[in-house]
């Protein structure tokens, strides 16, 4: 196996950076930056960065998930607190710049989490409950995990969840895999690809049996021998599960101990992003981990991912709501 290589990419150090998103056609890696409701775009071959602030009248104290819509080069869904919203955002605006989100699904849970497109383009957006000031969780298994489909349809798949968190597919479309953070489990489910639907949940890999126990997953990616890549919050790393045999088979240590989220880019999708933060980190351990909270560029794994799924929507119903 080639020798592993963790680059921190150059840009800032953030209290919560989440959901990073390869744009292939910009070479760029989209993300959130969470509680400065901003979205983040770094273009890997001209090292050009362009942030967003979105603004949705006040009312979201975060911004939780990025995702582009297939046919429409600048436009993404974005998710906002209680909403899913649309914005544009060109790779030719100015770097730094503010637009207003156009509103187009509501949830009465308290915010968007993670969320992921499964391989028809149908969108899968989960939700967690209100945190106090230090990131605290004040509620349990009063969220869900959502389906939103082609024709704007929201249903709910999976009800009492805690913190929705990281979604992966497998490449015969017969499995999901999700993640409840604090359950501090990786499930599996079966899907049906056609219907959109999942069932049958049971437990892959429960981090305590895994020596997992002071760390907690958060997102999580497949690359293409199957594998999963799980981001180990609390723990400074990422991990690889084998699906099969349900076993952590590599750990990789990211000089940042709240790591976040993963995704697979760059030309041919070898080099695995991943996001972090210095939420839960006092004064103290940022200052002695200068790290913390960066964005980071891991090659050299031995394997690599498949370009990621855009939402696809009926573009005439997308349109439709947002000239409503």
């Amino acid at each position: 196996m080639a020798s592993v290589k963790v680059d921190q990419l150059p840009l800032p150090c953030l209290k919560l950076g989440e959901g990073p998103h390869w744009q292939e056609h910009l070479q760029a890696l989209l993300f959130v930056d969470v509680f400065s409701k901003t979205l983040r775009r770094y273009f890997i071959d001209s090292g050009r960065s362009q942030q967003l602030l979105v603004e949705d009248g006040g009312v979201a104290e975060v911004i939780s998930v990025v995702i582009p819509v297939e046919g429409e080069p600048d436009l993404l869904l974005v998710g906002m607190g209680k909403t899913l919203c649309v914005v544009r955002w060109s790779p030719d605006d100015p770097d730094s710049h503010t637009v207003t989100a156009k509103v187009i699904q509501t949830t009465t849970d308290d915010h968007f989490n993670d969320a992921k497109c499964d391989p028809q383009g149908r969108l899968w957006a989960g939700t967690m409950g209100p945190l106090d000031a230090s990131g605290e969780l004040l509620e349990f298994n009063t969220s869900s995990l959502f389906k939103y489909d082609h024709d704007l349809v929201f249903t709910r798949r999976v009800e009492k969840v805690t913190i929705s968190n990281g979604l992966a597919w497998s490449h015969d479309r017969k499995h999901f895999y999700y993640i409840d953070s604090p359950a501090k489990a990786v499930y599996h489910f079966d899907y049906d690809d056609a219907a959109g639907t999942i069932s049958n949940q049971r437990v892959l890999l429960d981090f305590p049996a895994a020596g997992l126990k002071d760390q907690v997953p958060d997102g999580m990616t497949i690359d293409v021998d199957g594998n999963l890549w799980v981001a180990c919050f609390g723990g400074g790393q990422v991990i690889c599960v084998d699906p099969k045999s349900g076993e952590v088979v590599q750990k990789v240590t990211v000089p940042s101990r709240s790591v976040t989220s993963v995704c697979w880019g760059g030309k041919d999708y070898s080099t695995l992003f991943v996001t972090s933060g210095t939420l839960k980190l006092s004064p103290e351990q940022i200052a002695a981990n200068p790290s913390a909270g960066g964005t980071f560029a891991i090659t050299g794994l031995g394997t690599k991912g498949s370009p990621p799924v855009n939402f696809k929507p009926n573009l005439e119903k997308l349109k439709a709501k947002l000239a409503a």
